[in-house]
């Protein structure tokens, strides 16, 4: 697994040097900063890798915290189950807010060092399927260009790092709830 993390480790490194360079370049556009917690509501699910990752990092947390945060994760699975729509696509997702259950009640990540490519990426412009998406509080303005990650490319470095874990693990999608508890379909993970 220790490739895995590396692996990880490298494209993380490379998504934050493309957000602080893009902060760097549109200080006004870019407005992420510390208590802002929309992203921490925006619905995603994890590449396998991201999930081990997640779930290696929770299970290092103390016991009181991680229990936490499964009380808050049964909340979040009750909120989707309120709120589930009959289609499921990226378009009709991305208007359901829910609260993430690693932001805790101080609004800081349970385990931001270990949070996926979709946390990190959040605030910048990202292309996905053809659509550019930036956060909504950000000062990015419509029909105007500017550097743009293209999402399906991380998605591609992150499946293959996830075909090292089981075979076609790159096409497993894990959601959070199910990382945090350790349940990946098919997949015995050894996250040492």
């Amino acid at each position: 697994m220790q490739a895995i993390w590396q692996g990880l480790n490298e494209i993380f490194t490379e998504i934050e040097k493309a957000f602080h360079e893009t902060k760097k370049r549109y200080p006004k556009e870019v407005r992420c900063k510390p208590g802002c917690v929309d992203c921490c509501y925006a619905l995603f699910d994890l590449s396998l890798a991201e999930a081990a990752l997640i779930y290696r990092e929770f299970t290092r947390k103390p016991r009181g915290v991680r229990r936490e945060i499964l009380r808050r994760v049964e909340k979040y699975e009750k909120e989707w189950l309120r709120k589930k729509p009959a289609v499921l696509n990226p378009f009709v997702i991305s208007a359901i807010k829910i609260r993430c259950p690693l932001l805790n009640d101080q609004k800081r990540c349970d385990l931001y060092e270990a949070r996926p490519a979709t946390c990190r990426l959040y605030g910048i412009p990202i292309l996905i399927a053809g659509e550019t998406f930036v956060c909504g509080f950000s000062g990015f303005e419509p029909g105007k260009s500017y550097p743009t990650v293209y999402f399906e490319k991380v998605l591609e470095r992150l499946a293959s790092l996830s075909d090292k874990i089981a075979p076609d693990g790159g096409k497993i999608r894990v959601p959070l709830p199910a990382a945090l508890r350790g349940r990946f379909p098919g997949v015995q993970l050894l996250t040492q």
